[in-house]
């Protein structure tokens, strides 16, 4: 045999043992698993990125503006949000936040600076008690007395991550109101726009 034909041989028989491999790996490999925690967190994260960059990009003037008489302000939902942070991640079984009295929070600053700061804080707070349940607390009885649509812990995860985006709804509405367009959609039209004047 030529050392041509040899080393043709050689590289077949590597590219056959690299694929019998591959395949072996393919069949031993485990279908992905659903973890809530997890889930949950990565959920609370994105919501978390979005209403952040929202809050910085509201003007501090506004963050005392409401819709309509009788209807919370932009610094109120935020609050209300960071209230829901720490109060229903307690109720879940974190240990109590420090300082943190829910009567009255949601009134208690307009101050864009500390306001920013306490989203950061409370969904830090939410983010890391909820990833130190373990699968046998989610089934555990809510501590949310008088609740029945939230009897378990698991129930209570569930609502803190739908109360988050509910909220980061809102706030998207009152940011249009006021003429501010969500930092992230304003990215993405600003890609488009650049894609657009590239192709030309």
């Amino acid at each position: 045999m030529s050392r041509f034909g040899f080393s043709v041989l050689i590289l077949s028989l590597a590219f056959v043992g690299a694929a019998n491999h591959s395949l072996g790996q393919g069949s031993q490999a485990t279908p992905p698993s659903f973890n809530v925690r997890q889930a949950a967190i990565a959920e609370l994260q994105e919501a978390q990125q979005e209403l952040i960059s929202l809050a910085q990009a509201m003007p501090a003037n506004k963050y005392t503006w409401r819709p309509a008489e009788g209807v919370r302000s932009v610094a109120e939902v935020y609050l209300h949000i960071c209230a829901a942070n720490y109060g229903l991640t307690q109720l879940a079984g974190a240990p109590p936040k420090p300082g943190f009295t829910y009567q009255g929070f949601e009134k208690s600053t307009t101050d864009k600076a500390r306001i920013i700061d306490q989203l950061i804080q409370s969904f830090a707070y939410a983010e890391n008690g909820i990833s130190s349940l373990s699968d046998a607390d989610l089934s555990k009885p809510s501590g949310w007395q008088g609740h029945p649509g939230y009897p378990t812990v698991g129930d209570v995860v569930l609502h803190i991550v739908a109360h988050a985006h509910e909220h980061l709804g809102q706030s998207i509405a009152y940011a249009r109101m006021n003429g501010i367009v969500p930092p992230w959609t304003a990215a993405s039209q600003a890609q488009q726009k650049k894609s657009g004047d590239s192709a030309r």
